[in-house]
């Protein structure tokens, strides 16, 4: 096998490997809050959880990083391998795009990992005078990561990437070129929407990426094993 039949395979399988970390970090997260959905416009909800819900929190942040990120590192650079002899110039760029997202990604969920936890133990501690800075400190660290790093500037970056690869793969894999180009078109949306600030616009687009991310991870995996590209 060669190095770049190796690293098709290794790209496939944690590609595949990822959609159950995605899930679990979805469901972690969840339990943390009770499933209650108010959360993501109410961060004061995820303050109050406790000590458990703060573990919980924690491990779904980890996963998160484990699930919608660091896989999808393989990934890019097997696409910028394969896709590149095609469009050399907007290839890198797409791959760029797609290798920022992962980074900001990445880095956000770890900063919520390590930060929201302990605020949420103390909060449960604080007495009613001390918890409006601590209020003040996990609603500053929550924008910082959801309103900026992962629903703006993350976002974007994901929708130039998903869509652009769409495009170049519709000449062997259209359906799901035409998935990818949903996919990226759905990130679009949720950055328009944060930046015009404009809930209900960025609550779709982010609500269609959160489900189809780990699903087009999990189909380009098994494609790839079925189905392996010859590259020269």
């Amino acid at each position: 096998m060669s190095d770049h039949q190796s690293f098709q395979r290794f790209a496939a399988l944690v590609a595949i490997i990822s959609f159950p970390l995605t899930l679990g970090s979805i469901v972690l997260s969840g339990m943390a809050l009770d499933f209650n959905m108010e959360a993501s416009t109410n961060p004061a909800l995820l303050l109050s959880v406790g000590a458990d819900g703060a573990s919980l929190s924690r491990w779904g942040m980890i996963l998160d990083m484990l699930g919608y990120y660091l896989p999808l590192l393989p990934v890019a650079l097997f696409l910028w391998r394969w896709l590149g002899p095609r469009d050399p110039d907007w290839v890198l760029f797409y791959t760029s795009c797609g290798l920022g997202y992962i980074l900001i990604g990445a880095i956000g969920a770890v900063i919520l990992a390590a930060v929201h936890p302990p605020l949420i133990s103390a909060y449960a501690q604080a007495s009613v005078e001390q918890r409006p800075a601590l209020e003040t400190v996990f609603s500053a660290v929550w924008n910082m990561v959801y309103g900026g790093m992962w629903n703006i500037l993350g976002e974007l970056l994901a929708g130039i990437w998903f869509v652009g690869v769409g495009l170049l793969l519709r000449g062997e894999r259209r359906i799901f070129s035409i998935v990818t180009m949903i996919l990226g078109i759905s990130a679009l949306l949720d950055s328009l929407g944060m930046i015009l600030n404009f809930e209900g616009l960025a609550l779709l687009g982010l609500s269609i990426y959160v489900v189809l991310a780990p699903i087009w991870a999990l189909w380009l995996g098994i494609d790839l094993l079925r189905k392996p590209v010859k590259i020269d």
